[in-house]
């Protein structure tokens, strides 16, 4: 009987220096959040190049590491819109996998003689790295089939304009505004009301242009406070300008460039 073919590696590679997307998760979340990446990277290592990631996993693994599925969730919402796993990947087969993770995989086993693929979920060249390996193609015969019904369903979802992504950030949060697309916890919403007597009325503006423009933020909370400081800072005669006293592209502009850089 043939010996089963090996998928993960006992061990992987992991830089000294990480680059900004880590920092700015440790930043956001502190040593949990870095933790969680490590414990991910393990859990996708041992399968091989990625891991299933779905809201009952999601629940699984905060159990397996002291935390709950809705704080798991976030944390990896955060590292998926930073592009620390492919969110292409996450939103068509709900997988965690990366560029950088297939690359570290495939050099940890190009010395192998055998080794199980999925066309599907590559994101990299494999033939760079494979010189004298046999490859099983797994579910290869269903790949047509299946990429022909995903893509009729990004289609479908496109139209929407909501993503798996976005309805699992939403899960510990609630929705407001008009469009019910600003995402709020109740100690995030209460904090609001406490500071701005008009709090209602900005989170009316918010939901406006996120609808209008389709911009994304990490923190609808963070991106409100961000927009009222630059509201603060307008001069005594733009304030007195006719109209909402917001200048809500001034501050969609200033916050894009603080969270991307341009």
């Amino acid at each position: 009987m043939a010996r089963p073919i090996k998928d993960g590696v006992d061990y992987f590679p992991f830089d000294v220096s990480l680059d900004e997307k880590f920092e700015l998760i440790e930043a956001e979340f502190g040593l949990t959040g870095f933790a969680v990446i490590v414990k991910l990277y393990q859990r996708i290592y041992s399968r091989g190049y990625y891991c299933e990631w779905t809201k009952e996993v999601a629940l699984l693994f905060g159990r397996s590491v002291g935390l709950g599925g809705n704080a798991v969730s976030e944390i990896v919402s955060a590292c998926i819109r930073r592009g620390i796993f492919d969110i292409e990947m996450y939103d068509k087969y709900e997988i965690l996998t990366s560029v950088g993770i297939q690359k570290r995989y495939f050099e940890a086993v190009s010395r192998r003689k055998n080794v199980n693929l999925e066309k599907r979920y590559l994101l990299v060249d494999y033939a760079e790295f494979f010189k004298n390996v046999d490859i099983n193609w797994v579910n290869d015969n269903i790949n047509s089939k299946n990429d022909n019904t995903n893509t009729q369903i990004r289609v479908k979802e496109s139209k929407v304009k909501e993503t798996k992504l976005e309805r699992d950030t939403a899960l510990a949060k609630k929705p407001y505004g008009q469009f019910k697309n600003v995402y709020l916890e109740d100690e995030e919403y209460a904090e609001l009301v406490k500071r701005f007597p008009m709090a209602d009325e900005i989170i009316e503006q918010f939901s406006l242009k996120l609808k209008a423009k389709n911009y994304k933020y990490d923190s609808h909370y963070a991106a409100i406070l961000c927009w009222q400081l630059e509201d603060e800072s307008k001069t005594d005669a733009n304030k007195s300008s006719i109209g909402c006293s917001y200048d809500l592209d001034d501050f969609f502009n200033a916050a894009l460039k603080r969270s991307y850089g341009e």
